[in-house]
């Protein structure tokens, strides 16, 4: 066994560290790209099979053009679903202003009866205090439409890049197949247990998405909450973002229940149905549907979200578990 000599295992470290920081600083400044192409690849591998199925029946262009175009109607689709139920909601909003607006004069009523603050005082504890949060909400609402316009300029592309990926799936083949080897075989048969790594878990997060939507949106209209299939589907996919994207999503039940009506109790009701969804995607129905398909500890989980959540943003959290796995299957290799 050679001899490493301090000398040596510092050069190695500097090396490496060296290499992680380059690694995070293109995968930073390269973020649209790599996003591009890490979407792009996820519903390639995702709607592989059924490309292959379309060959059978016509040339592999037309088969590629075939799953493309089905992969943006269900895409589509959701868009115009969400949009027709925002479209309510938009038409309702002048009159939950009033209702928010009577409610915040009941709760200065509230806070006037126990304390010693009258109305003025607590108007001008708030303005005081509101100024910096309207400051962070302007701030932080130019980055959200900056975001947004960033993001649908990096949508547009990925039919174009899923369909060039799926027509040329051939020559991806044979550039793995003559790459060369790992301990565990070829370096093909790792890009293939990728794809299907990808494939189930896109299925399961899109079945558990239903699911969960479906299940929110009976358990709201139950208990006679406005919006019920907008918020329930609202919250399904924020509940593709592990840990903090259900945390967040419990809210917004909870706030329209505070507004619409005048009862606590049905703002605890709201709450105690995302509770109860939220059990059963956790214990049954995750665990059913998804499976052992991306095998990452909870701890993983957390530092891969936090971790692509600071390169990438929102972006970079719904992506963070898909690519861990996938990393997980290279590093077992």
């Amino acid at each position: 066994m050679p001899f490493v000599t301090g000398s040596d295992a510092l050069t190695r470290y500097v090396h490496v560290l060296l290499a992680v920081v380059l690694s995070i600083t293109v995968l930073y400044f390269g973020r649209d790209l790599f996003i591009l192409l890490v979407v792009s690849g996820l519903f390639a591998f995702l709607l592989l099979p059924f490309a292959r199925r379309m060959e059978r029946w016509m040339p592999r262009w037309a088969g590629a053009l075939v799953a493309t175009l089905a992969l943006v109607v269900v895409v589509l689709g959701l868009f115009f679903f969400l949009g027709f139920q925002l479209t309510r909601f938009g038409s309702d909003f002048p009159a939950l202003q009033e209702r928010f607006a009577s409610k915040g004069e009941a709760f200065f009523d509230w806070v006037e009866g126990r304390t010693n603050l009258d109305r003025r005082e607590q108007i001008q504890w708030f303005n005081a205090h509101l100024s910096d949060v309207a400051n962070l909400g302007g701030q932080a609402a130019l980055r959200l439409f900056s975001g947004t316009g960033t993001a649908l300029a990096s949508i547009v592309p990925i039919p174009f890049f899923v369909f060039l990926l799926l027509l040329l799936k051939d020559r991806f083949r044979t550039f793995f197949t003559r790459l060369g080897t790992t301990r565990e075989g070829a370096v093909l048969d790792v890009m293939v247990r990728i794809s299907v790594l990808s494939r189930k878990y896109l299925r399961g997060v899109v079945n558990v998405g239903v699911v969960f939507g479906a299940l929110c949106s009976i358990g709201f209209g139950l208990i006679g909450l406005k919006y019920a299939v907008l918020l329930g589907f609202v919250l399904a996919l924020l509940n593709v973002v592990p840990y903090i994207g259900a945390l967040v999503g419990s809210v917004l039940p909870v706030f329209v229940a505070l507004v619409t009506n005048d009862s606590p109790w049905h703002a605890a009701a709201a709450l105690g149905v995302v509770l109860i969804v939220q059990f059963l995607d956790n214990n049954l129905i995750t665990p059913k549907v998804v499976g052992s398909s991306v095998s990452i500890n909870p701890l993983a989980s957390m530092l891969a979200l936090i971790g692509f959540g600071a390169l990438w943003g929102v972006a970079g959290m719904l992506l963070a578990i898909p690519i861990t796995g996938m990393l997980k299957v290279v590093c077992d290799s």
